[in-house]
């Protein structure tokens, strides 16, 4: 019977999340370099937000990428692998940093800024600057990393949620506001950041041990994502994803609350006790 080592399983993950950070930084520095690149590109992706019945669809994958509703996406996970809370609280400090210093800093226009109304498809509403790096890409693949290098899942699965983050840095092109070289370092600082945190994480052994960042982090979750469906995210035909994400938070804690409470129920549905860093 064959089998995977858990340790070249859990170093496959790693070179997987380096291969991409790589391969991004290198189709960035080549269409930053290949004259009309950008501009290419951007419109081969953006005709996609031409097909009018799949509006719907990509209002609702730009909606999710927001950091509302991704922070309200991994209310469940936080509470089944808690040992994700100190990780999100760093890797969220450290995309912070990164995007909120280079937009202001690069400031560079956005698609609506550079061309004329019907030039390009538009869903949602309009940005016009600090277009780089793409903020809601960073939060897709912050999301994506924290499953990846936090929970350690099989490679298969690993691939499947780089290329569902992938789509959501893809629906930025599609919804007409940022260009791809946006969404390229998008991918990059989002999984940068969360290798940042896992280094921090292994170097602080008090933070490990620590429980309010668990606490933390399932409030400020499930606030997330029982609010979710009154906020306003900048996609009305996308909505839909905002209910998603409520009916997801509404079901993760009814079955979180069954593994955790003391007696019968908790014994038999939970494998350890809310704070567990395992």
């Amino acid at each position: 019977m064959s089998y995977s080592h858990p340790l070249r399983e859990s170093d496959s993950l790693d070179q997987l999340v380096l291969a991409f950070v790589l391969t991004a930084f290198a189709l960035m520095l080549l269409v930053f370099a290949w004259p009309g690149a950008r501009e290419d590109l951007f419109h081969h992706f953006n005709a996609l937000g031409g097909i009018e019945a799949t509006v719907p669809f990509w209002a609702g994958v730009n909606a999710l990428a927001d950091t509302w509703l991704a922070l309200g996406l991994l209310l469940p996970f936080v509470l089944w692998k808690p040992r994700l809370a100190i990780l999100l609280l760093f890797a969220a400090v450290i995309a912070t940093l990164i995007t909120h210093s280079l937009k202001p800093l690069l400031d560079i226009a956005r698609p609506p800024a550079v061309y004329e109304p019907g030039a390009f498809h538009l869903i949602g509403h309009a940005l016009h600057s600090k277009a780089f790096p793409s903020g809601h890409t960073v939060t897709a693949f912050t999301l994506a990393g924290l499953l990846i290098l936090g929970l350690r899942p099989r490679l298969p699965l690993a691939v499947l949620i780089l290329l569902m983050a992938s789509l959501m840095g893809v629906s930025r092109m599609v919804a007409g506001v940022h260009w791809p070289t946006d969404v390229l370092a998008g991918s990059i600082v989002g999984l940068v950041s969360v290798a940042g945190a896992v280094w921090l994480t292994g170097r602080w052994p008090a933070a490990r041990r620590a429980r309010w960042p668990v606490l933390a982090a399932v409030l400020v979750t499930a606030i997330c994502a029982l609010s979710a469906p009154w906020v306003d995210v900048g996609y009305p035909r996308g909505v839909w994803v905002n209910w998603l994400v409520a009916m997801v938070a509404v079901a993760a804690l009814f079955v979180g609350t069954l593994r955790y409470w003391p007696g019968r129920w908790g014994r038999r549905l939970g494998a350890g006790r809310f704070g567990s860093r395992r």
